[in-house]
């Protein structure tokens, strides 16, 4: 078999249609599949006040709602755990904070028995989470 002498002069064309095709096909697929996170916990209206800073991350929160429930980083809690996994919340983070974002209609003894607790765990300071209090224009 002889080998064919040509002049070298090839072209090569690349071509990218099918390439693109496969990345717009993955972008869809992913697009569909995502699954986006829903934080779950209570719904609460908190109280305003006219200074509200955003409270640090790493700190203890409990959630109570006005009908009760309580969230505690979380997770669903009563009374009857509360101690216990206020306790092992504060090994695991390391804070002596609780902040309480209680419902502006949530009974006052529910809020007092919450911070007893806390008292009792060793937590040593507590705030209540409040939202910022939007300022009202007086037209004269």
């Amino acid at each position: 078999m002889r080998k064919k002498k040509g002049n070298g002069d090839y072209s090569v064309d690349i071509n990218l249609t099918p390439m693109i095709d496969c990345v717009f096909q993955l972008l869809i697929f992913f697009m569909v599949t995502t699954v986006f996170a829903v934080q779950s916990g209570l719904k609460v209206d908190l109280p305003s006040a006219a200074s509200s800073d955003a409270p640090p991350e790493k700190d203890l929160t409990i959630v109570i709602s006005s009908s009760g429930e309580m969230d505690l980083n979380g997770r669903r809690v009563t009374f009857d755990n509360l101690q216990e996994e206020m306790l092992k919340d504060k090994e695991i983070f390391g804070s002596k904070v609780l902040i309480i974002k209680a419902d502006k209609k949530t009974l006052h003894g529910v809020v007092v028995k919450v911070m007893d607790i806390a008292k009792l765990c060793g937590i040593d300071q507590l705030a209540i989470a409040t939202e910022k209090e939007e300022e009202e224009v007086q037209v004269k």
